[in-house]
């Protein structure tokens, strides 16, 4: 197909970017949501997006019209991988992972420990043994996440006190993102999947916009869902009577995968089986008729909350996009040009 460059709006551009910055440098492991939940809320409020929070604490922006003749949910996920806390003994603090990655993704990695009292105590995630001056065996170890702890940034104010004073079991721990834009390209920790929250949020800024035009009728009743519980597979739920889910996720790349960067990520088959051939079809063809650049490709390690709503007996129809993200679950990168292209797909999708 043809490889023709987005020609994005820059200022479109620079809001999803703005919004990806500031949903990054939001803390949510899965299970600990409320913050990014309130700044969805608070933006809801402000834009007079109808809106509704599930029981499980998950936000559904609603963008209905009564003569519409089917209702569509486009789902993306706010929360993310992390960590919490195993153990705070003889000043030492262990942790379970939040979220599946391997041990050397997030040795290094600066992060903030959450107490139950809404403290932030900043740290550093080592092994537990980590100075090669000492430890030899560094050089040649393959890590497990029980050598990792958290190097607390935090001074003991005598011999009596303890780390176990301040940090408990069950505090959760976050990752910082590092967020940089650098030629274009977008690099962070939890693109996946709060790149996709981003174009979904400066997608319904767009429709605040033309609804304000009362001849604008929305061809469908859209339910944008951000899920909390999506990197713990727990699923997605209290949403409402649903034709199609369009799972905006991101696109894993690899050895032996076809996408990239720069490309929209079209999956036909997961881990869970394969989505909705038809609808994904549709998307393609959307992609070829607006020269919007598309990878077909299959994640076999894959799994969404697409494949979840299917496997919890939801009768609907799924398909899944998303942009290309590179090095998923450690420290991502995307494009705009992907970026972009995702969010052309879904306007376009819309508006069919």
């Amino acid at each position: 197909m043809a490889t023709k460059k987005i020609k994005s709006d820059t200022a479109t551009a620079e809001k999803v970017i703005g919004y990806i910055e500031k949903l990054v440098n939001t803390p949510s492991p899965t299970g600990y949501t409320n913050q990014v939940i309130d700044f969805l809320r608070k933006n809801a409020e402000e834009k007079g997006i109808p809106y509704e929070i599930t029981r499980k604490g998950a936000m559904i922006y609603k963008f209905e019209n009564e003569k519409a003749s089917r209702n569509l949910m486009a789902s993306v996920h706010v929360d993310t991988l992390g960590a919490i806390v195993k153990s705070a003994e003889n000043n030492v603090i262990k942790f379970d992972l939040v979220g599946g990655f391997p041990a050397e993704y997030v040795l290094g990695n600066y992060c903030t420990i959450h107490t139950f009292d809404e403290g932030k105590i900043p740290g550093t995630i080592v092994h537990s043994n980590p100075a090669v001056h000492v430890n030899k065996d560094l050089y040649e170890k393959k890590f497990k996440v029980s050598d990792l702890v958290v190097r607390p940034d935090i001074k003991l104010k005598n011999e009596k006190d303890k780390i176990s004073n301040y940090v408990e079991v069950g505090n959760f721990i976050s990752l910082n993102p590092r967020f940089e834009v650098r030629n274009g390209f977008v690099n962070s920790r939890h693109l996946d999947d709060k790149a996709s929250a981003g174009i979904l949020l400066s997608i319904s800024d767009i429709l605040v916009e033309k609804m304000k035009n009362p001849r604008f009728k929305l061809g469908v009743n859209l339910y944008c869902f951000f899920n909390i519980t999506e990197e713990t597979g727990q699923g997605i739920a209290g949403f409402p009577k649903i034709d199609d889910i369009l799972v905006v996720d991101m696109g894993a790349l690899g050895d032996g995968q076809s996408g990239d960067e720069f490309h929209v990520s079209i999956c036909a088959k997961d881990a869970t089986g394969p989505y909705h051939y038809d609808f994904t079809h549709e998307l393609v063809k959307i992609c070829k008729d607006n020269k919007i650049p598309y990878k077909l490709d299959i994640f076999p390690y894959y799994g969404s909350d697409g494949s979840g709503a299917l496997r919890a007996g939801e009768d609907v129809r799924v398909a899944l996009i998303g942009p290309g993200v590179a090095a998923s679950h450690g420290h991502e990168r995307t494009h705009i040009d992907s970026l972009m292209g995702v969010h052309e797909l879904v306007l376009k999708y819309l508006s069919a």
